[in-house]
């Protein structure tokens, strides 16, 4: 085994993965990225500081395509987006082609928006659990949803007030697998599934 020169050893350590700022024991690139966006460092990325990133990431969206994003990554609807939805929707390797939707995939969607604001009487974003229920009847009724989905409201309602909103649901959707069967989203590869 060949010793190493003092200056081969001085590049070898400078040169240590554990040194560059993507690997060793740094933070991961989604926490380097939210952190470059989150401008007022506030701990959330605003919808226009997210708008800038995917631009940035060369991904300018339409605002159709913007509405849809928000929906898809803010999956509590609170109108910003925090860490753990920021790093969800960036771990997966088709972030981008989920975004970038057709005006067939946008016509789908619609029509699970028209539905959920037909009982949002009150045009509110959200329903409670009776409106609930009726919405369900009307996707099992439309063979969006199984009969077996219809007692899911706790685990919908991610923000744990009793009630669903448009973005909770669609979070559950996407991971029930609901928009790859409607067509809205390509179907989830066996690596996207795990």
């Amino acid at each position: 085994m060949s010793k190493l020169s003092p200056l081969k050893k001085k590049i070898a350590v400078v040169l240590s993965p554990k040194l560059f700022a993507f690997g060793g024991g740094t933070k991961p690139v989604s926490q380097l990225l939210f952190n470059k966006y989150d401008t007022d460092h506030s701990g959330l990325i605003s919808i226009s500081e997210l708008r800038f990133l995917c631009y940035d990431m060369g991904h300018f969206l339409s605002d159709a395509q913007f509405e849809w994003a928000c929906t898809l990554i803010d999956k509590d609807g609170s109108g910003e987006i925090n860490y753990e939805e920021f790093a969800a929707w960036w771990q997966n390797p088709l972030r981008f082609d989920h975004l970038l939707l057709s005006d067939d995939q946008l016509d789908k969607l619609h029509k699970i928006t028209e539905l959920f604001r037909s009982y949002d009487k009150k045009n509110h974003g959200e329903l409670d659990k009776k409106q609930f229920q009726e919405l369900f009847k009307h996707l099992i009724k439309d063979k969006i949803m199984e009969e077996y989905h219809a007692n899911q409201f706790d685990e919908i309602d991610r923000s744990h007030d009793g009630k669903i909103n448009f973005n909770e649901l669609i979070a559950w959707f996407y991971d029930q697998g609901v928009l790859q069967k409607m067509g809205v989203l390509p179907i989830k590869t066996e690596d996207e599934q795990k």
